[in-house]
């Protein structure tokens, strides 16, 4: 018999596309790095039919319902993190501030050179630094930090400042080529999500024998924010599908920017920038949309799903220095000293930013209701405690519009 070589488990790739409608898929347009963890899954409903036969044996089974789950697991990329976070909050959810410099180059550049001229001084005044970003989008972008404020009478000059690259461009660029500042995508949970279509490769790369499966009228059932001291920022997101086909491979293009490092994160706890702030070792947000997966028809695939009841829960592990959050949970205040019916209220801001000072995220989660705390363990090898920290995120009867805000800084000009 000839051999049979197997097909390798990292030949495959997963795509995200926005669709315009429902019942109709679209090709994916980004293409997460995945890690371990990442899956795809249809779901099969089937019913055992026993029948009074005169015999003791299975008359049949039929099929009642069928439906995909996938589930991705990246290090989001800050193209793809405002793309899975509009994706988890919902429709409309995206509010865009454009970026504050939009200009063109006026002349082209080479390696290596220490400034631009630009057509426009818009948001290039006042002093100091800033970031911008030059051909965004193409093979050829380069995020650079320039002094400001421009000099000249127009067309206008940038240095590159020192602090990058010791104050040299990297890559050469054409005239008329963008420079922009960042856009910041503000997003919050709304009432109902977009549909999307997934795909995902199995074995069909690289001459591989495999397929690739095509999923539509996805929408977002949880998503999982988390990272730990010295890692990277890390989601976990699960979909859920109403029908899939079978497809040929996508040509896969990769995000040419970073992922988030937890160290380069800014904490805010109950509004303070001090106290267990500073020292958080791990933390996950949970985004819960309960998806409505009953609604059929006269077919085997649902029909449509729609958000259920949003649920937001916060964890966080904190080198244990005090015992303040735990009297704040359990007795109703920093000094308590007894049980009380008082619930301890808090609040999160988080925001990690890059080292090439364009790209960010700000996670917010304006009020905290803590659930429990996790005593800290005695340990006999003499390591220092850590206290776990659980909590829900509430309207506050109403007063707050949404439960959890992203807010993205990238380089893509338009809404998702």
């Amino acid at each position: 018999m000839p051999l049979i070589i197997p097909l390798r488990a990292n030949n495959a790739y997963i795509g995200l596309g926005k669709q315009s409608v429902s019942g109709t898929a679209v090709a994916p347009t980004l293409f997460p790095r995945w890690l371990d963890g990442t899956m795809l899954q249809i779901e099969m409903k089937a019913e055992d039919i026993w029948e009074g036969d005169t015999t003791r044996h299975l008359s049949q089974v039929i099929k009642n319902q069928q439906s995909v789950s996938v589930k991705l697991t990246c290090y989001p990329r800050p193209v793809e993190m405002g793309f899975l976070e509009t994706a988890a909050l919902g429709v409309g959810g995206d509010s865009v501030t454009p970026a504050t410099v939009n200009t063109t180059l006026s002349a082209s550049t080479s390696i290596g050179a220490t400034a631009i001229t630009v057509a426009s001084n818009t948001g290039l005044s006042g002093s100091g630094t800033i970031s911008l970003v030059i051909q965004p989008g193409l093979g050829t972008e380069e995020v650079a930090l320039f002094n400001i404020p421009a000099t000249g009478v127009g067309p206008y000059t940038l240095t590159v400042n020192s602090g990058y690259n010791s104050g040299a461009l990297k890559t050469a660029h054409t005239n008329s080529s963008v420079v922009q500042s960042a856009t910041t995508h503000t997003i919050t949970d709304q009432y109902d999500g977009n549909y999307y279509t997934l795909e995902v490769g199995l074995g069909s790369l690289n001459g591989g024998a495999g397929t690739s499966f095509r999923v539509r009228d996805c929408k977002v059932e949880t998503i999982k924010r988390s990272s730990k001291a010295g890692m990277l920022l890390q989601y976990e997101v699960d979909f859920i599908g109403i029908a899939s086909t079978t497809v040929s491979p996508a040509t896969v293009t990769l995000e040419n920017h970073q992922p988030f490092y937890f160290v380069t994160g800014t904490w805010t706890l109950d509004g303070s920038t001090s106290g267990d702030a500073p020292n958080v070792e791990t933390f996950d947000i949970t985004q819960k949309n309960a998806l409505d997966t009953t609604i059929q028809t006269e077919q085997l695939n649902l029909a449509a799903t729609i958000f259920g009841q949003l649920t937001c829960e916060v964890q966080y592990e904190v080198v244990f220095q005090n015992a303040n959050r735990i009297f704040q949970t359990y007795y109703g205040s920093t000094s308590g000293t007894a049980d009380a019916q008082a619930i301890g209220t808090g609040a999160l801001s988080l925001i990690f930013a890059q080292v090439d000072g364009f790209h960010t995220v700000t996670y917010v989660v304006p009020t905290i209701h803590y659930t429990k705390i996790g005593f800290p363990a005695p340990k006999a090898d003499g390591k220092h405690f850590k206290l776990a920290v659980t909590g829900s995120s509430v309207s506050n009867q109403g007063a707050n519009t949404f439960v959890v805000e992203s807010i993205v800084q990238n380089t893509q000009t338009a809404a998702y």
